[in-house]
């Protein structure tokens, strides 16, 4: 299969979701790629969790800015998925990392500004992660275009919902492909991460003709991946990567 297919979250479908058991489980099911959100708390450490408030998996209703890791230590970020996944913890990007195969990697949605790119160049000193291995998304444009400056060896997409920016995912105003590609390069990253009902072929071809990645989000159903992959996107996040990947090679 030519399509790298990254893990969303970890193979969250099965595991609770940006947990260092979701991961390795992905890991463990032959992922090549996984995905990770991560936040900046309040004393300056990087963690995994999706949401900016603790509440849909932890069940405390506090935002993470707000704690410090000994706090977000104590929370049960397993529970909600069962209760064969109680004491389940929420992990640093170093933990996450620390996971990752020799061939592994990483897409890293920061969903914090400003600070936490800093923090990350602490992090990643302390391992031996190799630039390819770590990839950048985000939805945040002084983000994405801010952390590529600052790694350059390493790829870093703009995330969107639709054609036109992030957030709001029920437009259909759309960029034309040019103008894709000329937001992108004012941008000066790799290259997008889009949702799949805004994926078009002529964008693809597009992206791929001025030099770019065309990488889709969150793609679960085969016969929508199939269509993706005849556009030759480059990459499909899923949550059931593993489950996904069995039924592409059928």
């Amino acid at each position: 299969m030519s399509v790298k297919l990254v893990a969303h979250r970890g193979e969250s479908e099965a595991a609770p979701e940006n947990t260092l058991e979701a991961f390795t489980l992905a890991w463990a099911r032959g992922a090549r790629c996984i995905e990770g959100d991560f936040h900046l708390t309040r004393d300056g450490e990087v963690v995994c969790m999706h949401d900016d408030n603790a509440k849909r998996t932890c069940g405390v209703d506090r935002p993470l800015a707000e704690l410090t890791l000994a706090e977000i230590r104590s929370f049960d970020a397993g529970k909600w998925k069962g209760d064969a996944w109680k004491f389940t913890r929420v992990p640093t990007l170093g933990e996450v990392l620390r996971t990752m195969p020799e061939d592994g990697e990483i897409f890293i949605e920061l969903k914090s500004v400003g600070p936490i790119l800093d923090r990350l160049k602490a992090v990643f000193a302390a391992g031996p992660w190799r630039p390819e291995q770590l990839t950048f998304i985000a939805f945040d444009e002084t983000t994405i275009s801010s952390v590529k400056k600052l790694f350059p060896a390493h790829n870093a997409y703009w995330l969107l919902c639709n054609w036109i920016g992030p957030w709001d995912c029920h437009t259909q105003a759309r960029f034309t492909p040019d103008e894709l590609v000329a937001k992108v390069r004012e941008l000066g990253v790799d290259g997008v991460d889009i949702h799949p009902d805004f994926v078009g072929a002529e964008h693809v071809s597009a992206m791929h003709a001025a030099g770019y990645s065309f990488n889709v989000w969150t793609v679960d159903a085969v016969e929508q991946a199939r269509r993706l992959i005849a556009m030759n996107v480059n990459s499909l996040t899923s949550n059931r990567a593993y489950a996904l990947g069995c039924e592409l090679a059928e």
